[in-house]
């Protein structure tokens, strides 16, 4: 009896052993050696899985039982046993016959075209030598010659990346809804943010054209200052009588000031807009775009794919535009290899791309990441104080640290933002919970941005979370952008 109780306990030990997980990792390249990034990486049977980071890397936790699905748009794929293996690498076939015709979904989900408001796209090439040197499968594959080993590793086809808006300042009482849940709340306490009575005010030219880079004060009735922003090209400016903090005053003084100009209006607390007019005149086509990135590890599920929108993105700046510069921000935490690693404006988009190109996500750690340094940076950048638009993307998954060194640098931030006339254009991506979403939402309205969300209607990365708002258009994240711009630079089609 004791010999059967003694097997029975071994057979069960073994079991357990059997069934518990532990990290592997390993490396991806294609037939040449080149890492391959955006790689599927599954556990057969299960929607388990990760993706390859810029260097072609994964980690992934397993069972000895498990097996590894490598798969790749236009590549053959590969499955590995896990069993005692700490490292399983591997190098993908391309699979010739896909080059044919691709059909791109998004990877490892396809979802049913009806839930999208955007239609898949086909990919067709004469030859195998022809796809080759161009766009296939998802790739881009470009002449090594001519470009450096950073631009000649593999990134994603751009237009895959799906996004929804919410622009609170336009869906304003469905903002006013949102404010009751506990998440907002938290903000408010937490960072200082309330905006929750605003005033609209609009300058006019005197043929009644709107002006834009108008500098516009809001006052209380002891004569402090609460906020100063400039109008938009749509002569337009929003102002948050509490921005900061709770008020009970009654009385407002709204003050404009273009050059010479300087006019003022009392208005009471019921005002909820105000108008002025200006002998004046718009001079300047230009514009600015800044995309500030949090390149921690959490964002190795989506980067390349990012990477590749904003490549995409900067290349349709429109034509219409004189004077188009761009700029890019990168940041992870204290500890990393870097905290903040920053190009400044450039008209040369070649230079943008390039740059853009060998940049990769690794480092962070806990889940806040130095959000207030990227801003610090980002905004003591040489931003033109004429151009017609000056817009930041900021690309994250994570809030800043909390502390009160930061609150104050936040909010600091954001107030030179508005003096500047910048508009913060959120990205989260996924990974992100409710505070992340509503602090970035904060931060739009008080720039008068808007804030824009991954979704998971790609199958890209990790799961994304719902956004608290009664409903929203799904869109391609790079023609969304794309509209964006154009919208805030007065861009009509």
């Amino acid at each position: 009896m004791k010999t059967v109780l003694k097997t029975f306990f071994v057979f069960l030990i073994s079991i357990q052993i059997h069934s518990q997980e532990r990290l592997i990792s390993g490396v991806v390249t294609d037939e040449s050696g080149l890492p391959l990034p955006g790689v599927n990486v599954l556990v057969k049977g299960t929607s388990k899985g990760v993706q390859t980071d810029f260097d072609g890397l994964y980690r992934i936790n397993v069972k000895d039982s498990d097996v590894l699905v490598f798969s790749f748009i236009g590549y053959i794929t590969t499955e590995k046993k896990v069993e005692k293996h700490i490292e399983i690498s591997v190098s993908l076939e391309i699979e010739k016959a896909s080059l044919d015709e691709i059909v791109i979904v998004g990877y490892s989900t396809k979802r049913e075209s009806k839930s999208l408001s955007y239609t898949v796209s086909s990919l067709k090439t004469e030859s195998v030598s022809r796809a080759l040197s161009g766009k296939v499968a998802g790739l881009e594959i470009t002449d090594s010659k001519s470009k450096t080993a950073y631009d000649s590793i593999s990134e994603p086809q751009s237009g895959q990346l799906t996004a929804g808006e919410i622009n609170d300042l336009e869906k304003w009482s469905d903002w006013l809804c949102a404010l009751k849940s506990r998440e907002p709340k938290n903000i408010q306490n937490n960072w200082g943010f309330y905006l929750q009575n605003k005033i609209e005010v609009y300058v006019l030219n005197n043929d009644g054209n709107p002006l834009n880079n108008v500098k516009v004060t809001l006052f209380n009735d002891f004569n402090e200052q609460i906020m100063t922003a400039k109008t938009d090209v749509s002569g337009k400016v929003v102002l948050f009588k509490d921005l900061n903090k709770l008020y009970k005053n009654k009385y407002f003084v709204v003050q404009v000031i273009n050059g010479n100009n300087v006019l003022g209006k009392k208005i009471t607390d019921n005002h909820k807009n105000v108008n002025f007019l200006i002998d004046s005149e718009n001079v300047s086509n230009d514009i600015d775009v800044m995309f500030t990135v949090d390149a921690t590890g959490s964002m190795s599920d989506e980067i390349n794919y990012l990477k590749s929108e904003i490549k995409n993105i900067i290349s349709r700046l429109d034509s219409k535009i004189d004077k188009k510069r761009v700029a890019l921000t990168f940041y992870r935490d204290s500890g990393d290899e870097y905290l903040v690693r920053d190009f400044d404006f450039d008209e040369d988009i070649e230079s943008v791309r390039h740059n853009l190109s060998k940049q990769s996500a690794n480092g962070g750690g806990d889940y806040e990441e130095a959000v207030e340094q990227a801003l610090k940076i980002s905004l003591e950048k040489a931003w033109n104080e004429n151009a017609k638009s000056r817009l930041m993307f900021l690309l994250l998954d994570a809030p800043p640290h909390l502390t009160q060194e930061n609150v104050s640098l936040i909010k600091n931030q954001i107030k030179k933002a508005q003096e500047k006339g910048i508009k913060i254009i959120p990205i989260v991506a996924s990974g992100a919970d409710k505070n992340v979403e509503f602090l970035m939402r904060f931060f739009s309205l008080s720039t008068n941005g808007t804030y824009v969300f991954l979704t998971d209607d790609s199958g890209i990365g990790n799961p994304h979370i719902k956004p608290t708002t009664p409903e929203y258009k799904v869109e391609k994240l790079n023609d969304l952008i794309v509209r964006l711009i154009k919208k805030y630079s007065g861009i009509i089609g």
